[in-house]
């Protein structure tokens, strides 16, 4: 009867440890998420904000860093050539790029 209980506790002690680190994992992940969102925001309201107080220069600094460290195109595992990931930028960030008023000619 004592065995069966220590190996309950040892088979209780080591779910408990799976669990514990599971749990941390999942709570990386969710500041991580919030972090991105939050980031985002952050950028939008930046860019306007600037935008309102007549520093057109450095909400394009703003954006052209978002652009940049922009996860989705840039560390794709897609097999998009650089013409079409600049062409993807385009479309992504048309409303912004022409509210600043840059203009990004098609090639060809």
């Amino acid at each position: 009867m004592e065995d069966f209980m220590v190996l309950i506790s040892v088979i209780f002690g080591i779910l408990s440890l799976i669990l514990f680190f599971k749990v941390w994992g999942m709570c990386n992940n969710i500041s991580r998420i919030n972090k991105k969102i939050n980031k985002n925001d952050d950028i939008e309201t930046t860019i306007e904000f600037l935008l309102r107080i007549g520093e057109k220069e450095k909400a394009k600094e703003v954006l052209l860093n978002r652009i940049l460290t922009n996860d989705t195109i840039f560390n794709s595992s897609s097999s998009l050539t650089p013409d079409e990931k600049i062409q993807e930028i385009c479309d992504l960030y048309k409303d912004e790029l022409e509210t600043l008023g840059i203009n990004i000619p098609k090639k060809g």
